[in-house]
């Protein structure tokens, strides 16, 4: 699946409501990004940024608590968000997961580990 980066998030998520329909068929959906990617902060071997560990605490919240809008509206958290994803094309992928999701499926979070200080590598299966 394409992403169309001219696009608000909002469009990727009710495209990703569209497609609901294949998971109940069967289809398995898979959304491959990151919740924070920030290329020009890489730091090895630095401890994590404190803007990274909270958008991705932010994110993580808002998934537990199943209030996908809130992941979907995460600019809103201003130069938190600039910061965790200076461009959009790794962390709307996540909002394909979120957009397929039932109330009924469990949740697990895996692969929780940062890395060089401003990539989240945290990962969750829905099902």
């Amino acid at each position: 699946m394409s992403l169309d980066l001219t696009k608000p998030p909002s469009v990727h998520f009710d495209l990703a409501r569209e497609l609901k329909p294949l998971r109940e068929k069967g289809v398995l959906i898979i959304g491959s990004g990151n919740l924070v990617h920030n290329l020009g902060a890489l730091a090895p071997g630095a401890r994590v940024y404190d803007w990274a560990e909270g958008f991705d605490s932010k994110m993580t919240s808002a998934i537990e608590d199943r209030d996908f809008q809130r992941v979907v509206q995460a600019g809103s958290l201003g130069r938190v968000a600039q910061l965790s994803h200076p461009t959009p094309e790794h962390f709307l992928p996540t909002l394909f997961s979120l957009g397929v999701a039932d109330a009924k499926d469990g949740l697990r979070f895996f692969n929780t580990s940062f890395e060089m200080a401003s990539i989240s590598m945290r990962s969750f299966v829905l099902a």
